[in-house]
């Protein structure tokens, strides 16, 4: 598996780099007919090279709960978070128009951070002061309909197991109340690359199920209630995958 590593890591940067060339020269000229269509463009370059990513590590996806998502709807998405593939993962299975929401030492990563940056994802800041800002950020997308990809859990679980979910998704769907939240359970990605590793194992299979959209406001109970409502969903239906 080392040399596949090395071999797929040197083929990224290369895939990257091209991916860069194509998405960066050709933003300003669609900027200058509409920000919004810019965004998009770039956006959609991003989608192109996580797919990309994935398919050099010839990863398949099955994927239940179709009926659940409707890509036209703005939706808060909150999938578990086991991997970095699970990012490469969203870019697959995720439609159209949707901004993720990252920890903000992504965006200082070269090309990367860059690129982020125009497709108008969100960084957040340690400190009250960046946590505000990057609620901000969110509701401003969900309001102009661009769904949120956020990972309630904070950070990967390098257990492989639904860890609970912090305080800050009841943040922003206290501010967006409206803005259904679509649980996504991703069961495989830690097979690929577990967390804290760099070793990469090809041909596997991602299971992916989507669940019935909810409201948090529609979840009797207090805070402690409510996520462990959606804690609750994504362990039981988390299980259900790993052991099927």
């Amino acid at each position: 598996m080392i040399i596949f590593s090395l071999i797929y890591f040197l083929l990224s940067v290369i895939y990257t780099l091209i991916c860069v060339i194509i998405a960066f020269p050709v933003y300003p000229f669609i900027r200058i007919f509409s920000k919004r269509k810019a965004k998009y463009y770039v956006h959609t370059m991003a989608q192109f090279w996580g797919r990309g990513l994935m398919k050099m590590a010839f990863i398949s996806f099955k994927v239940e709960g179709k009926e659940n998502y409707d890509p036209n709807k703005t939706y808060i998405l909150t999938p578990n978070h086991q991997s970095a593939f699970d990012i490469f993962a969203c870019f697959s299975i995720f439609k159209k128009s949707y901004a993720f929401v990252s920890k903000d030492t992504y965006g200082k990563v070269p090309l990367i951070g860059a690129g982020m940056s125009l497709a108008n994802y969100i960084f957040v800041k340690r400190g009250t002061v960046g946590a505000v800002k990057s609620i901000d950020d969110m509701e401003e997308r969900l309001k102009n309909n661009t769904s949120v990809v956020i990972y309630p859990e904070g950070t990967r679980s390098e257990t492989g197991e639904i860890k609970k979910p912090k305080r800050g998704i009841l943040k922003i769907t206290e501010r967006c109340p409206d803005v259904e939240v679509l649980p996504v359970v991703i069961y495989g990605t830690r097979s690929i690359m577990k967390a804290r590793t760099m070793t990469i194992h090809p041909f596997k299979k991602i299971k992916v199920r989507f669940l019935k959209p909810f409201y948090f406001k529609d979840i009797e109970g207090d805070d402690n209630a409510k996520l462990d409502y959606w804690y609750k969903i994504m362990t039981d239906n988390y299980n259900d995958l790993k052991n099927k």
